[in-house]
Parts: structure tokens; sequence; C-alpha cells
């Protein structure tokens, strides 16, 4: 009988550790399915093949700027603004600490080319021009937009518009928002929380 024990606690040592390692392997499996699916629900447009990269240029706030326009492909994504509405797109009071908290500068040579705004931590974020889409064409190429998020009634929504100005003679860029048509199509920035 002594011989049956050892060979019952023989077969248990072997076989426990088999059955520990599916047990694991399956209660790993089910999280890792239950979290994708819960993030992917999260998520109301699949944005994961742009690779959105993300800047932290030192905000008070602690907001991170994506690098660059969404994009379809090499092409930059248009969106009328209940689209853009739906993404994590910036708030008024955001781009409104970028403004006010960041140093910005311009290379025009020429005319207005890029907008770069510098962070208190000396990261750099670029504005190129987009233009927009107005019935099927890019118009205004010669501007950069892209929507916010702002609470406004009706058609008329805000987005960023960064433009040269000539004033009585005087040139200057100006970073502001503006209201425009809902449906008129406009790039996309992303922001996200450290």
């Amino acid at each position: 009988m002594e011989e049956l024990k050892v060979l019952a606690n023989s077969y248990a040592e072997e076989n426990v550790i088999n059955v520990l390692k599916e047990s694991f392997a399956k209660v790993y499996a089910d999280g890792y399915r239950d979290g994708y699916k819960a993030r992917e629900e999260e998520i109301p447009v699949d944005l994961r093949d742009n690779k959105t990269e993300f800047v932290d240029l030192g905000l008070p706030s602690g907001t991170l700027w994506s690098t660059d326009y969404e994009r379809d492909g090499e092409e930059i994504l248009f969106q009328p603004q209940t689209d853009a509405e739906s993404l994590n797109i910036p708030t008024r009071e955001q781009w409104d600490e970028l403004v006010n908290v960041c140093k910005w500068e311009y290379d025009k040579s020429g005319s207005f080319h890029e907008a770069y705004c510098i962070g208190p931590n000396g990261k750099i974020l670029k504005f190129y021009l987009t233009g927009m889409v107005h019935v099927n064409n890019i118009v205004n190429k010669g501007n950069v937009y892209f929507w916010i998020s702002e609470e406004k009634d009706g058609n008329e929504k805000s987005a960023v518009c960064i433009y040269d100005v000539n004033q009585g003679g005087i040139n200057f860029t100006d970073k502001s928002v503006k209201s425009y048509f809902s449906g008129f199509k406009l790039p996309i920035r992303l922001v996200k929380e450290k």
C-alpha cells in the first residue's frame, strides 16, 4: 500500500503542473480577449493602423498632442465635424493652453509654410498647410485647419485656423478659432492625457 501512495504522489506532482499551466493559460487568454473587446468597443473608429504618435510639450495640463494629422494611408484624413467629434480632438481649452503657454515661430520663406509650437520643455509640434475640403476640392491650401471640440448650437462648428494676415501693410500670422460649416471636411489632430 505504501507503494501506491508513492505512485499517487508522483503522479500528482507530474500532472498538477500541467493542470496549472493549462488553467493559467486559459485565464490569460480569456482576460486578453475580454480586455481587447472592451478596448475595441471604446474606440469609435479604428485608428490602430494610423500609428498615431504623441508629443509631450510639457504643458501644465499634461495634455499630449498628436505629432501629425490623422491619415488614411499617406493622405491627410479630412472629416466633417460630426465624425471628428467622435474622436479625441482637442477642446477649446486645450488649444488656448497651447497658444498661451508655448512659443510660436513660423517658416515664412516667401509666405507662411509651417507653424512651430515650442513647448516649455523644448519639444516642437509642427502645423503645416492643409487646406480644407469643400465640395470635394481642397480649398484655402495656404492655411492650417483642424476641428476642435466646443459646444455650439447649429451647423457652425469650431476649428483652428492658422493663416497669414496683411493688415495696413503689416504682415503677421494669426492663429485663432473660427466657425465653419460642420459639413466641410477638415483635418484632425488628436490629444490625450498622460
